[in-house]
């Protein structure tokens, strides 16, 4: 990974006196945002972004270590509108030597800015968000978070601040997801709740820190993904004006009966086509 980082950072350096703009790339969820946290700006029309990311989590109580690969393709779209493309795949391993591997679940994401931010304004942006969930997981396994089919819709919020050579960018999303409503046994909903604020901490504004609030509350049903959780995040981003790669941490409160706190070490790179 340490090589990884240099390796981006050598074009990040030759092509860093042509950046004016924060390079927003996409998050985990293949919209463009933090590592979490959705901002309402969407990719230029006709561009595709192909990201790979990688969650792992340990937890001590229980006691088990959940890893994930998340692959996504996004596509900006004409009239600030973006499609995003969302598989993973999960491994899991429980105490006592109870692993469980698979597919996870496939996202299909929109997101139109319905009200741009103005330039050099600082009234903040705002987009409309719907994601389909497509049960693709492998229930042998368990690696599934729905069974028949599942959805989330919000909006995201978000303002880019500038100020003589200083940068300073807010976003925020709130989701509704609901999960297999046809089946009384397994129907579910829940919020999600996403803020965090990213700020250029070097000259050329490619090496960028990243904090984010995180919470999803009113999940009853645990499965792959778990229960309730809040959590805080802090980041590193490095970007040019293709590519991008962030490494963060994650401190996870859990609410569920039976977790305890745990921690999760994200990381993900991306490049535009």
């Amino acid at each position: 990974m340490i090589l990884l980082f240099f390796t981006f950072l050598a074009p990040a350096g030759l092509c860093a006196e042509e950046l004016e703009l924060i390079n927003r790339p996409v998050n985990i969820s293949g919209l463009t945002g933090l590592l979490i946290t959705t901002s309402p700006f969407t990719l230029p029309p006709r561009t595709f972004e192909i990201g790979a990311a990688v969650l792992s989590e340990n937890s001590l109580i229980p006691k088990y270590t959940t890893t994930s690969y998340p692959l996504t393709i996004s596509l900006g779209l004409a009239s600030n509108k973006e499609l995003a493309l969302k598989t993973q795949y999960v491994y899991r391993n429980e105490d006592p030597d109870i692993k469980s591997r698979g597919m996870d679940d496939t996202e299909l994401s929109f997101k139109w800015n319905v009200l741009p931010q103005p330039e050099n304004r600082y009234r903040p942006g705002l987009a409309v968000i719907v994601t389909g969930i497509f049960p693709t997981g492998d229930r042998e396994a368990g690696t599934n978070s729905v069974n028949h089919w599942g959805c989330r819709a919000g909006l995201a919020l978000g303002s880019e601040i500038v100020w003589e050579d200083h940068i300073i960018a807010l976003y925020a999303d709130g989701q509704v997801a609901l999960q297999d409503v046809s089946d009384k046994t397994l129907r579910d909903s829940y919020t999600l709740l996403n803020a965090g604020f990213l700020v250029p901490i070097s000259k050329y504004r490619n090496l960028q820190m990243l904090i984010e609030f995180n919470r999803r509350s009113g999940k009853d049903l645990v499965n792959i993904d778990d229960g309730d959780y809040s959590a805080v995040t802090y980041g590193l981003r490095l970007v040019n004006e293709r590519f991008h790669i962030s490494f963060g941490t994650q401190f996870i409160h859990k609410t569920a009966e039976g977790y305890n706190n745990s921690s999760r070490i994200l990381g993900m790179l991306s490049v535009k086509l």
